[in-house]
């Protein structure tokens, strides 16, 4: 990869992490209230209502958990945990899986998660700041891997799934909720850092 498009991903990358960092911080918030997104993406309010105010923060576009089955001591890891809901709702559900694993860009993201996990003492989630395109895990350290809406928050996307394909057993599996393109961007969207960041 040439310099230039190595300074332009890391611009990005900082504008996102900018973005979010904000949105950790209670300086930005969704228009729409957080608990309406996740009610409108299926997520369970008997479930939510489990979890402490502010856990949600709206970020979610799919529900990743839908489809989803843990069994008796697998692992999981969650790419982009943000505050951990994904994961706490998990371990609510299969309290007998194994660790559970958040990994995030931002520290104050894994701070909040981490006050969280230990003010309802949910057991055996850890949780690590890093990136997706160098995960610090080991190579078929997971059964299964789970992620809301940050992929396409990342410009180099294949190297996320070189990773994710490195960490997984054989035969692990990996559930996604995410933006596609349906057809090409106008110019002045690829440019726009809102664009980026959302």
């Amino acid at each position: 990869m040439g310099i230039k498009k190595n300074s332009e991903n890391e611009k990005i990358r900082k504008s996102v992490d900018e973005f979010y960092r904000k949105i950790s911080q209670d300086q930005y918030r969704t228009e729409v209230s957080p608990e309406e997104v996740s009610a409108s993406l299926g997520y369970s309010s008997e479930m939510m209502e489990r979890l402490p105010k502010g856990t949600d923060l709206g970020l979610s576009c799919g529900n990743p958990l839908e489809n989803f089955e843990m069994e008796n001591g697998e692992t999981l890891i969650d790419l982009g945990c943000g505050t951990g809901k994904d994961l706490f709702l998990t371990r609510i559900k299969y309290p007998d899986s194994g660790i559970l694993y958040g990994l995030d860009r931002l520290a104050e993201m894994i701070l909040k998660a981490e006050k969280i996990r230990d003010m309802k003492k949910f057991k055996n989630i850890e949780f690590k700041q890093g990136t997706l395109t160098s995960m610090p895990f080991e190579p078929e350290s997971m059964d299964k891997a789970i992620s809301n809406c940050v992929i396409n928050l990342e410009p180099e996307k294949q190297t996320v799934y070189n990773e994710l394909y490195r960490i997984l057993k054989n035969g692990g599996k990996f559930y996604i909720s995410d933006i596609m393109l349906k057809k090409e961007l106008p110019e002045e969207w690829k440019k726009s850092e809102k664009m980026h960041n959302t």
